[in-house]
């Protein structure tokens, strides 16, 4: 990858003399921005660009370019790769729309691309984007104009779209946040954000990685890239949802990903998901900073009133703002003239003018060990008052870099002190109070709660070749397994179920009431019926066989009026189990994260309240504790209120064994147990339902981890 990024030459094919033309805007951006190689325009009618000769074909070169910009019709994107392959060129970046965001014309266009590369070993950027940018070297790709350039830094950006990019660049800009480089990514045809982020790893100048994504090209690749990161990630994942899935599909033939699976993922990789451009802008100042190492906060502030707002977003970002030390007190009192100053925290000195003070106090604050973070609030400042001021900020700004401890500044009503700040002191600010604290949560979430990043490995089951066999004649079918089959594929696997029996009739019905016991339970089973309780189909606590009987006709009833004409349909009777928590075991193949292992709050509570937490698979004892403790119904699991505990390690087992069935059939896409009982310590766990949905094999590799 780094032959994209740092070329001594590069060619830019589709450029012409006309004024509307987009390739001119490469070569004067590449002019613009000082790139100090050799810049070669190609287009067919030749002519002068920018004091530049055009080439009318590749082939009229002096010498084979290190880097080929491509901005032509789509239609000759392939002959352009064969004049590269045939010249040796190995590195080529296509702007150029009209592939498979518009539809079956373009997906062959894109198979065309696709062979030239195979064919001629070249690594190819797009199409569909606006490529790629380094400030270093000043190479600068995109065929829009940048008037927005931010300074030399340490962020690197991935963007899938170039105008989402280019207005991040711009952000960038305002804030006074630092650049590296930059990468518009579009269809993804070859190079996708994986490979790009493996470089940026690596790459010295980067210390920040922003992706915003449409879609991700493989999951578990990001998840292994996220683990071995030694710099933040920071990913903002959009085309979450149907509203957004069309247009993303027409603007980069982008698929929408599950959101709550992305999270998950985020998560045991210690990526730090965003969920707006403003959000990952607030992080990317507070993770330029030294790592927040505890949640103890100090604000010292020129104005009550912004004091108090920042007290209030410090107790709901849950910081807490600790007692000053007595030592601390002691040099307010004695430097504060009357006693005016309370010195409590938030510190209010908005009636002290000795800006030696702010600067002595800050000093002491970056010396305390009970304090994590400072708070900045800067401002209102008076012209008379403004160089003592600013040779006060930069002394703190000194002492808090010297002392490694974070320090937010918000500059209050001021634009001029807050450009200051930014562009001649080099250090981004907030507006607001608020901003900065969610700024430091946001680093607060990075830096203290992230998961063990250690990779997972997967049991040893023995009972998979047993369910295996019985699985068999369902492996090659898409759609439900039989819920008597599901429910036995599962107590093979080592996930106890309750003892069942199946009735056809109302007799068979009272005779697996007199060998199973009462009270009973009935579901009706049938392909069509997922969702049995919805149709009435679930019969709960039938005490009498009169009951058990009258259960069946009106299940019976239930089937007629319910199933399609014809479909056959039976009666499952297993005991009615009242006992124990009721929890939800699942799991879901993810398209580009692979398989998902969920549990939380089961029966018919798991819509309502939501309590669901997720892991990807592999899973071990110690791995599937953790995601039941992710959880609110952990609590009363753990036992709550008089009530002993649950048998967590039994439940955490039916996790791991449901991780590696998963692992081991590629063709289940869907597992569902709800509800599960679980038991006081000791006593285990029941799974009393299960639905097993079948779908074709994946293909995506799954790693442990």
């Amino acid at each position: 990858m780094k032959r994209f990024f740092y070329p001594r030459s590069v060619a830019v094919v589709g450029v012409s003399e006309r004024a509307d033309n987009l390739g001119r805007n490469i070569v004067n951006n590449l002019l613009e921005f000082g790139f100090s190689g050799d810049i070669f325009p190609v287009g067919p009618k030749g002519g002068r660009v920018h004091n530049l000769d055009i080439f009318p074909l590749l082939e009229d070169l002096p010498y084979v370019p290190d880097l080929v910009a491509v901005l032509a019709p789509a239609r000759v994107v392939p002959s352009v790769l064969d004049a590269c392959g045939q010249m040796g060129v190995q590195r080529v970046v296509v702007e150029s729309g009209g592939f498979s965001e518009l539809g079956a014309e373009g997906q062959r266009l894109e198979e065309e691309v696709r062979q030239r590369l195979r064919q001629y070993g070249i690594r190819m950027m797009g199409p569909n984007g606006l490529g790629a940018i380094n400030l270093e070297i000043g190479l600068c790709l995109p065929f829009m104009n940048l008037p927005h350039k931010p300074r030399l830094g340490g962020v690197s950006l991935l963007c899938q779209s170039g105008g989402v990019g280019t207005n991040v660049i711009a952000w960038l800009a305002q804030a006074g946040l630092g650049m590296n480089k930059f990468v518009s990514l579009g269809n993804k045809l070859d190079v996708n954000e994986n490979d790009l982020l493996e470089f940026l790893l690596e790459d010295p100048g980067t210390k920040l990685i922003y992706l915003y994504m449409e879609d991700l090209a493989d999951g578990r690749r990001l998840m292994e890239l996220g683990r071995r990161a030694n710099k933040p990630i920071l990913l903002h994942k959009a085309n979450i949802g149907e509203l957004s899935a069309d247009i993303a599909r027409s603007h980069t033939a982008s698929l929408a990903v599950d959101d709550d699976v992305v999270t998950a993922a985020c998560c045991q990789a210690g990526i730090l998901r965003v969920h707006s451009r403003n959000e990952f802008l607030q992080a990317a100042i507070a993770l330029q900073q030294p790592p927040l190492r505890g949640n103890r906060l100090v604000v010292l502030s020129r104005s009550g009133g912004e004091a108090v707002v920042t007290a209030d977003a410090c107790h709901k970002a849950g910081f807490k703002l600790p007692p000053l030390s007595p030592e601390i007190v002691h040099l307010i009192e004695s430097r504060s003239r009357a006693g005016v100053i309370k010195p409590i925290n938030p510190l209010d000195l908005g009636d002290i003018f000795d800006f030696s003070l702010y600067a002595d106090v800050a000093a002491a604050f970056c010396q305390d060990p009970d304090v994590d973070g400072i708070i900045l609030n800067y401002g209102p400042i008076n012209d008379l008052e403004r160089e003592a001021a600013r040779a006060m900020a930069r002394n703190l700004i000194e002492t808090a870099r010297r002392h490694e401890k974070p320090l937010l500044i918000t500059v209050i009503g001021n634009l001029e002190e807050r450009e200051y700040f930014r562009h001649e002191l080099g250090v981004p600010v907030f507006a607001f109070p608020g901003e900065a604290i969610r700024a430091l949560a946001l680093a607060r979430r990075f830096h203290t709660c992230q998961l063990p990043l250690t990779p997972v490995a997967p049991p040893e089951v023995p009972s998979l070749g047993a369910v295996g066999s019985l699985l068999a004649p369902y492996l090659a079918t898409v759609g439900p397994v039989p819920m008597p089959v599901a429910l036995e594929a599962m107590n093979t696997l080592g996930i106890a179920v309750p003892p069942r029996r199946l009735a056809q009739t109302a007799e068979e019905a009272e005779a697996a009431a007199q060998e199973l016991g009462l009270p009973l339970c009935l579901k009706l089973v049938a392909p069509s019926a997922l969702h049995k309780s919805d149709l009435g189909g679930v019969l709960l606590n039938l005490n009498t066989t009169a009951a058990v009987r009258q259960g069946f006709a009106a299940i019976a009833q239930v089937a007629r009026t319910n199933l399609p004409k014809g479909e056959p349909w039976q009666v499952l009777a297993m005991p009615f189990i009242e006992k124990g928590m009721e929890v939800i075991i699942g799991a879901k193949r993810d398209r580009v994260f692979g398989p998902m292992i969920l549990f939380g709050a089961g029966g018919i509570w798991v819509e309502v309240l939501e309590d669901v937490a997720m892991r990807l698979a592999p899973l071990d004892q110690a791995a599937a504790l953790e995601l039941i403790h992710e959880t609110k119904i952990a609590k009363i699991l753990r036992g709550f209120r008089g009530q002993g505990p649950s048998d967590l390690q039994a439940l955490a087992q039916c996790l791991v064994l449901l991780s590696a069935f998963m692992l081991e059939f590629p063709q289940v896409q869907e597992v569902d147990l709800n509800p599960v009982r679980v038991f006081p310590e000791g006593q285990g766990c029941l799974a009393l339902d299960a639905r097993i949905i079948m779908g074709e094999a994946a293909t995506a590799t799954v790693t442990t981890g």
